[in-house]
């Protein structure tokens, strides 16, 4: 912090910095996005021999698939790779197939399903984005029928190491890579491709091609959904892809950020992404295809992107109102359950949105959570619950490795775990329902094998307070010169006493809007879904001093940026 202030920083700018820097840090590299800075990516393992076999195929006009996840980043990363090729190295359409799972009946990864639908492709070469490190089973299967596959991926490797059937692996992750380890999986595309693009210049094929900075926008969005950390002392890298691809978003580049954009109150951010963008793109492949989200960002015409957030919107609903009931259901059964973490299975489920759900009960009760139910299976062409097996997502708290829970209860209890894969923070698995009360009480012993036997409950980190004075535009920009903000680069919550001078409800008492006074005059305050609020009427009353966390945020209307709070608690 004293370094901090030495930088000239003011002392509550610098506590701000501090609590999230876990080692000295140059003030000026926050705001350093040049792409110049970035390391090489030829350092990431495989990397060469994947960008010399990429390059062999454009030239020689192969077939190529490209294998993506089905949420965000995978769907960002099909868009890339595709505008990639055609766009810039001009690889003719006709040559390229996406082929994006199905969340709900082919599952995560290359599986069976998936590897299937490739084969009947015939191509000569599959690039995966976002998956395949965990895959050798279905990787042998598509080599030993004359498939070269690379995996471009961000997930974590099995004990043995990268699939030894994969043509290349390029993942950071890999332990002999030294690269920057927080790459999302379309970052570690766009790297990639980036090199292919300077391969394809250096050999001669092609005299000119433009920069591929234009796809820095697929890259961000991916960044800010996947939740790869945003600090600077871990990943700028990281911040430079956000950084540029919201430029990039806020210019309109695409006919998907024209169409976006219209619909926003002032400059899109990672929050705007975070919350509004990533659940309707992900939403199409929670619920079915994620092809709408693709065809969205890929639509070459303001008309056709159109068409299709629309599409996406109105699944983005559909998605809302599943999880509020499971959401519901779910915080009903935790209610009852002791422990470190809170495993849950719905007979009646709904995969799509299990990782929302899990998200939900650890914001509420503090623990590592999980919700399980039955696979859907195909039969028939028709979508079946199963009888036997269940799928579940995972979602972690500070001090806990997901997947290294995962391996921990694999280790201790093998053939409890069908199939597991994930990262630091999320995961997903799937299990025998006959082992679903088994498996919570081995997930447990994992959980405080990593963190503990130590109380867990809901947690706020506050910044402190500001004084009332310091509630200005002023200290606002001052914040939003420190974005992007995200994981492990959390933006700035504070504490204050308020007295209240007006209170307005909204959308039918589900909202609150407060004016507070802070001495000099007030200020506006948007306080989101009070109805949940234990004591709300007989504490917030007009005339009543409130102590409330709250962050600093702009608030946009008719293109007039104002200051305004968002509460996020009250302290009794």
């Amino acid at each position: 912090m004293e370094n901090l202030i030495q930088q000239g920083l003011e002392q509550w700018l610098a506590k701000v910095l501090a609590t999230r820097l876990d080692e000295s840090f140059e003030y000026s590299k926050l705001n350093s996005f040049e792409l110049k800075n970035l390391p090489d990516p030829i350092a990431i393992p495989d990397m060469e021999k994947a960008v010399k076999r990429i390059v062999e195929a454009i030239k020689n006009r192969e077939r190529i698939v490209f294998a993506c996840d089905h949420d965000m980043d995978g769907t960002a990363s099909a868009a890339l790779l595709w505008s990639a090729f055609v766009n810039f190295f001009e690889v003719d359409s006709d040559l390229l197939n996406v082929v994006t799972s199905h969340r709900l009946t082919e599952g995560y990864g290359i599986t069976e399903p998936v590897a299937a639908r490739i084969i009947d492709l015939k191509p000569d070469l599959v690039i995966t984005a976002d998956k395949g490190s965990s895959d050798e089973i279905r990787i042998k299967k598509l080599s030993e029928v004359g498939i070269d596959v690379i995996v471009t991926d961000h997930h974590e490797l099995g004990e043995s190491g990268p699939p030894p059937s994969a043509y290349a692996v390029v993942n950071p992750i890999r332990q002999d890579s030294s690269y920057d380890k927080y790459v999302c999986g379309a970052g570690v595309a766009f790297l990639t491709m980036a090199k292919v693009r300077t391969a394809l210049i250096d050999s001669g094929f092609k005299t000119e091609i433009g920069s591929l900075l234009p796809l820095m926008d697929y890259v961000a969005v991916a960044t800010v959904a996947d939740c790869v950390s945003m600090s600077p002392v871990k990943s700028l890298i990281n911040r430079t892809f956000v950084k540029r691809g919201l430029e990039l978003i806020n210019n309109k580049s695409k006919a998907c950020w024209s169409v976006f954009c219209s619909e926003q109150n002032g400059p899109v951010d990672a929050e705007t992404i975070g919350f509004k963008l990533a659940p309707a793109i992900a939403a199409a492949g929670r619920l079915d295809w994620a092809e709408a989200g693709f065809k969205f960002l890929t639509a070459n015409t303001v008309e056709a992107a159109t068409e299709h957030w629309e599409l996406l919107k109105s699944e983005n609903e559909e998605r809302k109102k599943i999880e509020k009931s499971m959401r519901e259901r779910a915080f009903s059964k935790a209610s009852r359950l002791n422990g470190h973490s809170i495993i849950i299975y719905f007979d009646d489920g709904h995969s799509g949105v299990h990782g929302i759900t899990a998200s939900r009960l650890v914001e509420a009760y503090g623990k590592a959570s999980g919700v399980f139910s039955p696979r859907v299976v195909k039969s028939n062409n028709l979508m079946e619950l199963s009888k036997d097996i269940a799928s579940g997502s995972f979602r972690g708290i500070p001090g806990l490795h997901v997947r290294d829970a995962l391996a921990f209860v694999d280790k201790l209890h093998p053939g409890l775990l069908l199939s597991f894969g994930g990262h630091h923070g999320a995961a997903g698995a799937s299990i025998k329902i006959s082992d679903i009360d088994k498996f919570a009480h081995a997930y447990d012993e994992a959980v405080i094998k990593q963190i503990g036997n130590q109380e867990l409950k809901p947690t706020i980190q506050i910044d402190g307070e500001i004084p009332n004075e310091s509630i200005t535009s002023k200290t606002l920009e001052k914040i939003e010169s420190l974005e992007p903000w995200g994981r492990e680069f959390p933006s700035p919550t504070f504490k204050g006493t308020f007295q209240i001078s007006k209170i307005k409800m909204m959308s039918e008492g589900l909202h609150c809007r407060l004016s507070l006074n802070i001495g000099r005059g007030t200020v506006e305050a948007i306080w989101f879904n009070v109805n949940d609020i234990d004591n709300f009427d007989s504490q917030v009353k007009v005339g009543n001093q409130i102590q409330l966390i709250y962050k600093l945020k702009s608030n946009w209307f008719q293109n007039r940026k104002t200051l305004q709070l968002q509460v996020i608690a009250m302290i009794s």
